[in-house]
């Protein structure tokens, strides 16, 4: 089927009766269950798991509305006595003509792996008697069944798939469900079908749901959501900081707020070893949950409200997860990181959740949204052995009767972004049975239907009833996991990194340093291709510039640019000159207007994978009026027209209908739509001068700004991480316009163009894309060193290497150098030749710390920033080194010792601080241990036996020789004296300090010698 949505040709004085970029209106609602709001029969009665399922469970029913009280009565089975839990009442909901409530209570107190019996109601109005089992021990075995969109034809469609999901998994515990459980949330009778479907289920096995887009449909407060289910307020958590700016202060609102929009969405539950994690991916359709009542007044440089729901959830989910006491973690949300159907890309998801899933290694990423099914991991997680993968397994599923079209098999969202669909399938309705027992866990996607016809067929010839997919994860306690397909054997334990030595000593990792302030200036940092010169915008997620032809005659070509390479990824016409071009991330496309023969047009354009070019509308928005500009708000879904009459035109883009007609003067022209605001940036051009405007699109269209700019603007870019807005002109160059402070300062240098066309910046990097008619003049605002990414934290084996990276962006390009600091010491040491953004290190020292400094020079002075620091732990040496014969060729400096008390105490330079030391005591050589370096020493017991002076030899863990000093051991009874040819501590030794970095990079094989200096902190 297609993603296309229709629309009826907009008149300005009409209410478009479908919807624009949306969908369009249903049915009116079917009668309910319920038989008036006095009855107190409870209904719909579901199962819910708290943070711990072992000892707690809880409980959610419905009654009438006019129902206050409820109880649950719960015992063991085979007890006589029931105990009771009072429920708590929630708010009543309209349904229907009347109004219905339900109630929610958790029993805490019980007994792990015990099976348990219930009743819920009232002492007049009992439910039936069911049963469940609370959780057991961890690795105790139990399965658990995973469904994506049920959705449609519940009752008829969707109710044999769950009957077969519990025929073919008798045992399961319960249902992951990943949203879009029902098609319109304020339906009754939907939620109705879907119980329905649950019946006999969830009364006695838990339901763990995600919501998705269509529960927001008629609730965009996800009231009947949160009324049906019971889920533990252990979410995201606003940490009180109310902050001193206005983006600070308006900030802290949004997390005040969502801290309450994502309880009992946004929540983990602990079950038999396995952390199952419920993520909320629905953005546009959360604003009005997610907004406060009092916001704050911000400007520009606002927090954008969508970008921040995804952020608050990935540092939640980044702290749950590197703190999961569990061997298994497992996560479920609506909207995929990597898209299947056709016209889908959710970049925005990806950007901010899959860095979580990979640096954290979770399990199973289960997911819904696309209706089609698929299967896979990233690329980077292939291993040399066809058919055994590691790292996270990512799904994509649908159990409902409702398919789109799958996205080509060779060029879509995750081929595009390093990842690869291991099954997939269309027009195919599944379910998964999986299965966790001890160090497994098993996977399998059953057949249940095939609804589709004619073009819907299934696209895979498994039967119904038959395993589509179906692999096991494998972990051992050496740390080593592996994804293995069917058919493929599972590998043993592998080589990882055992358990770090807990007598290592650490030192606590410090964060990336802040960038400092730096005056506006700008400078031309590269140049792209284009042959055409239009109208441009920017999708920064993916990085391409989608670059237009405005010329008279022309079939409106739009090219996308590759920023990074400079090729063009993809290209498609509009149908006639482009007037203006604007991109929006919730499309997935872009908006355009343009001529037309008789007129004017404006139609929407996919820009993803698989449907590049196909328009969102069947026909094009044709008003009587010429098209001047476009933009479009995704956060209200707000889609604006500049008209040549001097009207702004507003028209809901989900509802398909006039909002507002805006009265602002001849000469209105192009616009840009800050996306976290709101607001309008809107140029009016003269003969003499050019003026931008910005108006408060969420309010009224109040004017919140004026500026009068030179003549010939020729377009306009909102950077608002910086406060700026760009206007290009065409005499050449720019005027950055600095919203807070209320200036505009003219930058009109050669090399920023001549001829300019249109402006795009890059608010992540500061970078303002000019395009002109011989090509697009890459310019970019001066900044600082601004950390992009940080050094990892790594445990390796003493003997092996890891990779060390790190990244910044800073206009001009930053300087890098590496630096290490020895466990127990705070000096910086730079490591000469290490000035690439990679870095390889070695286990021969365990807790030894890095960073990367970064540094740049604008207008004569220099700047530093420095990377999060990294811990490179490692395990001790397995086996002690071939012993070498102690020479004054090999003899080191910087070496003491001590006996006392049949200890040997050594003593060297603090640099050699986390050092892995092997010793042997000569002549006839005695293996004495491995040992770490602390605070510039080490002790080892005395050999058994040995007396008189002796040569204590001590070797890396690659085997070499670093040095040897004379003890002298002392007879039963006698005293320690140091050895006669021992050296004197010379304190600091620049020898040590060069040789524990020789030491340390590359595990030895090149020689990279240190300088030592104090470094920036």
């Amino acid at each position: 089927m297609t993603l296309l949505r229709t629309l009826s040709a907009v008149a300005v004085t009409t209410v478009v009766a479908s919807t624009l970029f949306g969908t369009a209106a249903m049915a009116a609602p079917l009668a309910v269950t319920s038989v008036s709001a006095s009855d107190a029969t409870p209904e719909r009665v579901v199962l819910t798991p708290p943070q711990d399922p072992s000892t707690s469970q809880s409980f959610t029913w419905r009654t009438g509305g006019d129902v206050t009280d409820g109880t649950v009565w719960i015992r063991e089975v085979g007890a006589t006595t029931w105990r009771t839990a009072a429920a708590y009442a929630n708010e009543p909901l309209m349904t229907g003509s009347f109004a219905t409530r339900t109630h929610s209570a958790t029993v805490d107190q019980l007994t792990p792996g015990t099976e348990y019996e219930y009743q819920v109601g009232t002492d007049a109005a009992k439910s039936a008697t069911y049963r469940f089992t609370t959780a057991g021990t961890p690795g105790d075995p139990f399965t658990f069944i995973y469904f994506g969109d049920a959705q449609n034809d519940i009752a008829a469609k969707w109710s044999p798939v769950v009957d077969q999901a519990y025929e073919r998994y008798p045992d399961a515990v319960g249902t992951v469900n990943a949203g879009d459980l029902i098609n319109n949330s304020d339906r009754d009778s939907e939620w109705t079908e879907w119980f329905g479907a649950m019946d006999g289920y969830s009364q006695t096995t838990n339901v763990i749901a995600a919501p998705g887009n269509h529960e927001y449909s008629g609730d965009e407060f996800l009231k009947v959501w949160k009324s049906n289910f019971e889920y533990d307020a252990n979410g995201p958590q606003w940490d009180g900081n109310e902050g001193t700016t206005d983006a600070q202060k308006q900030e802290a609102a949004y997390r005040q707020q969502m801290q309450i929009a994502l309880d009992e969405t946004a929540y983990y539950t602990d079950y038999q070893g396995v952390r199952f994690i419920s993520l909320n991916a629905s953005r546009s359709q959360a604003i009005a949950l997610m907004t406060p009542d009092v916001l704050p007044p911000c400007l520009i440089g606002c927090p954008n409200p969508t970008e921040l729901w995804l952020q608050v959830q990935a540092e939640w989910l980044d702290s749950i997860l590197a703190n999961n006491p569990n061997q298994w973690a497992v996560a479920v949300f609506h909207q995929p990181v990597f898209s299947t159907a056709t016209g889908r890309d959710e970049a925005d998801v990806r950007a901010a959740w899959l860095p979580v899933f990979q640096r954290n290694d979770i399990d199973l990423v289960l997911m819904g949204h696309d209706h089609t099914y698929a299967r896979g991991y990233v690329n980077e997680d292939a291993t040399a052995t066809p058919g055994v993968t590691t790292g996270p397994v990512y799904a994509v599923s649908v159990s409902g009767p409702k398919y789109y079209d799958q996205q080509p098999e060779d060029n879509n969202v995750w081929t595009q972004n390093g990842a690869t669909q291991v099954t997939r399938a269309g027009y195919t309705s599944t379910f998964q049975g999986i299965t966790v027992s001890g160090n497994t866990l098993r996977y399998e996607s059953i057949v249940a239907a095939k609804w589709g016809t004619g073009d819907e067929e299934s696209t895979t010839d498994v039967p119904i009833g038959g395993t589509l997919d179906a692999f096991t994860i494998t972990k051992y306690s050496d740390g080593s996991k592996y994804v293995t397909e069917d058919g493929v054997a599972i590998p043993g334990p592998g080589a990882g990194p055992g358990p770090v030595d807990p007598g290592t000593p650490t030192t606590p990792e410090e964060p990336a340093g802040t960038p400092a302030k730096v005056d506006l200036g700008f400078q031309k940092i590269g140049e792209l291709a284009s042959a055409l010169s239009g109208p441009s915008a920017l999708d920064e997620t993916k990085g391409i510039l989608w670059v237009s032809d405005k010329a008279s005659g022309s079939v409106g070509r739009v090219n996308g640019v590759d920023i990074g390479t400079g090729d063009i990824v993809g290209t498609f016409d509009v149908g006639g000159p482009v007037i203006d071009l604007s991109f929006d991330a919730s499309l997935s496309g872009i908006v355009a207007a343009y001529s037309t023969g008789s007129g004017t047009a404006a139609n929407g354009y996919s820009t993803a994978a698989g449907s590049l070019g196909e328009p969102l509308l069947d026909d094009p928005i044709v008003l009587p009026y010429s098209i001047t500009g476009i933009g479009i708000d995704s956060g209200s879904g707000i889609v604006y027209f500049s008209l040549s009459v001097g009207v702004i035109l507003a028209i809901d883009a989900e509802e398909g209908e006039i909002v507002g007609q805006y009265p602002v003067g001849a000469g209105v022209g192009r616009m840009r739509v800050d996306p976290a605001t709101g607001n309008l940036y809107v140029l009016f051009t003269g003969q003499s001068s050019s003026e931008l405007r910005i108006l408060a699109g969420r309010s009224g269209m109040t004017q919140l700004g004026t500026y009068t700019l030179d003549a010939g603007a020729a377009g306009v870019s909102v950077d608002p991480k910086a406060g700026l807005a760009i206007v290009g002109h065409t005499a050449g160059g720019f005027t950055a316009v600095d919203v807070l402070a209320g200036t505009a300062t003219r930058f009109a240098d050669a090399a920023f163009g001549s001829g300019v066309t249109s402006v795009s910046t890059h608010a992540g990097q500061g970078v303002v894309y000019v395009t002109t008619p011989t090509g697009v003049i890459v310019v970019g605002r001066e900044q600082a060193p601004r950390i992009t990414s940080s050094p990892s934290r790594a445990a390796i084996e003493s003997t092996a290497t890891t990779e060390l990276s790190a990244s910044a962006w800073a206009v001009p390009a930053a300087d890098v150098q590496w630096q290490l600091r020895a466990p127990g010491t705070s000096e910086w040491i730079d490591l000469d030749g290490e000035n690439t953004t990679d870095l390889t290190v070695s286990g021969l020292a365990t807790g030894v710390q890095y960073r990367a400094d970064f540094t740049n020079e604008i207008g004569g002075e220099r700047y530093s920033t420095v990377s999060a620091t990294a811990t490179v732990w490692s395990t001790a040496p397995d086996a002690a080194p071939q012993p070498i014969t102690p020479t004054s060729a090999n003899k080191g400096s910087g070496i003491t010792a001590t006996v006392t008390g049949g200890v040997i105490t050594v003593n060297v330079d603090r640099s050699w601080n986390g050092l892995w030391v092997g010793a042997y005591v000569h002549s006839d050589p005695v293996f004495a241990g491995w040992h770490v370096v602390t605070d510039g020493t080490f002790a080892l017991p005395v050999p058994a036996g040995l007396t008189g002076n002796h040569r204590v030899a001590l070797h890396d863990a690659n085997g070499d020789i670093l040095g040897w000093v004379q003890v002298s051991i002392p007879t039963a009874g006698g005293s320690a004296a140091p050895g006669p040819q021992a050296l004197a501590s010379t304190g600091s030794s620049m020898e040590g300090i060069l040789a524990l970095a020789a030491l340390l990079l590359l595990g030895g094989a090149t020689v990279v010698i240190a300088r030592r200096r104090r470094a920036n902190a």
